[in-house]
This record gives C-alpha cells, structure tokens and sequence, in this order.
C-alpha cells in the first residue's frame, strides 16, 4: 500500500488532458473506495476447437472428468494433470449432452453426424449455419475458420467440416501464412505512422505525448499496482488516438471516415502479425511433423485478430473426422505410461480404448494410455491460445482472455461407438472471467449442447430467442 496521497492539483496537471485519468488505490484509499474493479467494457470473443474422432470417458475408467466442485492440483484427471497452470482459467462441463448427436449416430459410425451437430446442434445432415457465424453476422465482423488438416478426404466429405453458412459448408484456412497475409492489411497503421501528422491529418503531435512529462512525474510517486493502472491508462490512451486518427478525413485508408473492415486496436497485442516462413507452405500443412508449430503460429495470429478487434468468433477443427495422416511424436511431457502417439493414425487410436473382439469391460494394455496422451496433445494447443489470450491486454488492462469463450470437446460420444456406459462426450470452456465462473467442474448431466449455445448466446448479447429450439439458461 502507498502512503503517496493524490492531491487535486497533480491529478489535473497530470492528467494534460481532456479525458480522465483512471482511480487509483492510492486516491481511492483516502475516501474508502479501494480495489475497484474494472469494467467490462471489452468486445465479447468466442473460439470453438474441434477434437476429432471421440475418445475414451467412460465411468469405469474416467479418464477427462475431475470430481464435481473446484479445480484443484489434487484433483486433476490424467488428460488435464499435465496443464495444472491454466486450471484456474477453465472449467469442465461434465455428462452435457449433444442430443443432434444422438440422433443422428448411425451416420457412418456418428462421424458425420458428431462434426455436423457440434457447432449448430443440427437435427439433420443440412445446418444452414453455425454458432460462430451466427456471432458474426450480428457483430459485422467476419468469422475466421481453421482447419488443423489439409483435409485429405476432400471437399465432399461432410465430417471434414464443422462450420456451416447459407446452407454450404466452410471449408477452413490450413495454412498459417494465409491467414497472415489475411490480416496483414487489416491490421492498424503503428503508432508512430499513425501520429507523425501530415497535411492531411493534423494530428502531429500525441495528445498523450503532450502531458508525457508530467504522467511521469505522477507515475513516479505511485505504488506498485497504481503504475500498472496507469501504464493501461496510458494504452488505452494511445488505442484511441490511433483509432481517431484512422478515422479522421483524408487518414491513409480512409475516406470520410472509417471503413467497415477498419480494425479497432483494443490493447497492447494489436500489432502487426508476423509470418512464420518454416510453415507457409501447403506442404507444411500436410506434414504431420509441423503440426504443433502451425498451430501455435495459428494462435498468435489469433490474438492479433483478436485483439485488434478484427474478428470475434472463430472455429478451429484441430484434425478431420476419420483421418488418414499419423501423428507425430507428442511432446515428452504429454506422454502417458509410455505410450506414445508417433506414426498412429489418429482415427484408428479412438478405437484402441478396448479390445475390438466385443469385450467392452477391458481395457487393452496402452490403448488407453495412449487415447489420454492423443488428447493431451490435442488439448496442448488449446492451453497454448489460453496462455497467450492471457497475457494480451484489452484497453483496460484486463486479459483478453477475460473477455473470451473458449469452448473445446469432441462431437463423437465414444471412440469405439459403445455408448452404454458414456453419458456425453468431454467439453471443456476456458476464459470469460468477466463473465463466467472458470476453475470449477460442474455437473451439467441435466443440460444439452443447445441450451450452452443459447446461454453463450445471451451472454454474447446476440438476442436470439432460442438455439435449436432451447432456451434453457445455464448458471455458468
């Protein structure tokens, strides 16, 4: 705690301008109104990661849910022990249903129709359209979609796709350096273009610039915690400069004002992406080798576009249902018992959870163990996007992590299509801290997939009166 009192006369010739300066402990300690919290005033985001194939979670031998209640070190089931530092950051919803699912499980072996239902919650083969194109349709920003496979069944295969608009599907971006060169242009000029002025743009000097001196001079007589608010009030100071000034008449890319797809530069990772040339290849896309470093440069590139306020929902389907590629080594530290994933075809280890003779009471020595290090992989690139949507801030000085739903899971209930003793596929939701409850499991055996839908829905504010006919809201 600082015993530095904020006097009226610093604060106003600190501030140097029009726009208030934030409260800081030290101010609000002196009247009683300590550890305020921010508001919430950042654009909502949704995510949604697609594990494919199903896996095994049946009450016999759990192998994804924790006990009912917090999320602790002790508590964590073999496919989440390996990712302990983010437990606080998720949440697992355990026993919801995915009834489309259900229905449509004879669908060549509830492939089809597990990737078809799970973003739109389908009661047939035809969805017109999926969650996150629903978001951006309201929002006025476009979708992105991303594909974890080349796809190498082809374009007519209906389990290669969990993205649907007007009816067709949405066939995703594999290759990383296409998405970089997407966002290349969309991306907000820096600072320093932005504000050098010009004859047709007056805005030579910062505002921020202008009382730069004087922040500092405030900024040195503050605690710890009040010179982290301030350096975010400063940000956000400079965000909005930027976008005023890529607003104002005759500013490079503009006309009378700001064009639709001109990006809002929310916080301090609204940069401009970076190309990663080792897997800008269509080739790379297809080796299963890279997979992990194209879906991590993936992920930086999601919290640039995220960040930048360029788009707000995005589907990732992490591989293709039925699949023929192998997989690669798993990192040494996502290995179970030994059992490694090297060379095995994805489609082919959801089946090796038991015996293929019948015998659905025993487990098979590895086949197991290696369905847990599979989805550890897996879950390791969904880990990686919480960590780095963690450590960008918003305007405000929250995470952008705060401000997204990260919704991952399976659409396929059972790996080896025996559903007797499997209640629901695994679902996981990370992020939303602003407005949801992370670091628990809740029991949800009583919930669908279409009533988390339609309470992401309200919370989004997207006014939907229903989704697939629930409006069943969920205490998240």
């Amino acid at each position: 705690m600082s015993n530095f009192k904020l006097t009226r006369r610093l604060f106003v010739s600190g501030s140097g301008t029009l726009l208030t300066l934030p409260w800081f402990e030290s101010a609000l300690e002196n009247i009683g109104l300590g550890g305020l919290a921010l508001a919430d005033t950042n654009p909502r985001r949704f995510i949604s990661f697609y594990f494919p194939n199903g896996t095994y979670n049946r009450s016999d031998q759990v192998t994804w849910y924790p006990p009912v209640g917090p999320l602790t070190a002790g508590t964590l089931s073999p496919v989440l022990a390996p990712f302990g530092s983010v437990m606080g950051d998720l949440s697992i919803y355990r026993d919801i249903s995915i009834r489309a699912s259900d229905n449509l499980q004879n669908q060549a072996g509830q492939h089809n129709g597990a990737s078809v239902a799970f973003l739109t919650c389908s009661p047939n083969m035809n969805p017109n359209i999926s969650f996150e194109h629903m978001i951006a349709a309201k929002v006025g920003k476009p979708a992105i979609v991303l594909q974890g496979n080349t796809a190498d069944q082809g374009d007519a295969q209906a389990d290669n796709a969990i993205s649907f608009l007007n009816g067709r599907q949405v066939r995703g971006i594999s290759n990383p350096g296409d998405l970089y060169r997407q966002l290349l242009g969309q991306v907000a000029p820096s600072a320093a273009l932005a504000l050098a002025g010009s004859s047709t743009n007056p805005v030579a000097k910062s505002i921020l610039d202008s009382a730069l001196v004087d922040l500092n001079q405030l900024r040195s007589r503050l605690g710890k915690s009040d010179k982290q608010r301030l350096d975010d009030y400063m940000s956000g100071v400079r965000s909005l400069e930027l976008k005023m000034t890529a607003a104002a008449p005759g500013s490079p890319g503009t006309s009378s004002g700001p064009s639709p797809s001109t990006p809002t530069p929310v916080g301090n990772a609204c940069v401009a992406p970076t190309n990663d040339a080792a897997v800008d290849s269509a080739a790379a896309a297809a080796n299963g080798s890279l997979y992990l470093e194209r879906m991590r440069a993936f992920n930086d590139l999601i919290t640039i576009a995220f960040s930048c306020d360029i788009t707000r929902s995005i589907s990732v389907m992490l591989d293709v249902e039925t699949g023929g590629r192998s997989l690669p080594a798993a990192p040494a530290g996502l290995v179970y018992q030994g059992a490694d994933i090297a060379g095995w075809n994805n489609h082919l280890l959801s089946h090796f959870g038991h015996f293929e003779s019948g015998d659905y009471a025993h487990s098979t020595p590895d086949g197991i163990p290696r369905c847990i290090t599979r989805d550890r992989f897996y879950l390791s690139v969904v880990v990686d996007l919480i960590t780095k949507l963690k450590s960008a801030r918003d305007a405000n000085g929250g995470a952008v992590l705060d401000s997204t739903i990260v919704h991952a899971g399976f659409g396929v209930k059972d790996g080896m299509h025996n559903a007797n003793n499997t209640k629901s596929p695994p679902t996981l939701v990370a992020g939303g801290r602003n407005f949801l409850t992370p670091g628990q499991v809740f029991d949800f055996g009583a919930y669908d997939a279409s009533d988390m839908f339609y309470t992401f829905n309200n919370i989004l504010g997207l006014g939907m009166d229903n989704f697939q006919g629930s409006s069943k809201l969920m205490k998240l």
